[in-house]
């Protein structure tokens, strides 16, 4: 009878346990997209206060369409920074979506032209490869980013202090 009682309790501990580990693992798991709903304007004025947006100019809604393939009409709003010389690849858009079926899309853009800049700098660009290769294309909930240049690490710092 002993045996049997200390199964079933060692049953239900593993059990249990089973379900903690359950439970975390599904927590961090929701949490990993998790972004704090901040409008672009004032994620923007983040990045004009730290200085993070010397040496390249806004862009419009023209640029937008001609380098991503995204209208702003489609998203709930955005900026774009680029670098004026052909030769820098210092670009910075930071854009939110509607839902996320829309981050999915515009996540796609952004990579596409992460692909595109990549093909059109290699082989005689080889600092510019190199930035390219070290550029963050990706979502962040409904925020789609893409930022590539020599400040692309400090642009993705101040975008996550922004959301998170």
């Amino acid at each position: 009878m002993k045996k049997r009682r200390r199964k079933d309790i060692s049953g239900i501990v593993l059990k249990v346990c089973f379900g903690v580990f359950l439970i975390v693992y599904l927590g961090i798991l929701c949490m990993q997209g998790y972004a704090r709903d901040v409008s672009v304007s004032s994620i923007q004025k983040k990045f004009e206060s730290g200085k993070l947006l010397d040496g390249i100019e806004e862009m419009k809604d023209k640029d937008l369409r001609r380098y991503f393939g995204i209208e702003s009409k489609d998203c709930e709003g955005y900026f774009y920074y680029k670098a004026e010389s052909p030769m820098a690849v210092d670009e910075l858009l930071v854009l939110k979506a509607k839902d996320a079926q829309d981050a999915e899309r515009f996540e796609e853009a952004a990579n596409s032209r992460l692909e595109n800049q990549i093909e059109s700098f290699e082989g005689y660009g080889v600092t510019q490869t190199a930035q390219l290769k070290k550029a963050y294309a990706q979502s962040e909930g409904c925020y789609v980013i893409y930022m590539a240049g020599d400040q692309a690490d400090a642009w993705k710092s101040a975008f996550e202090s922004a959301i998170k």
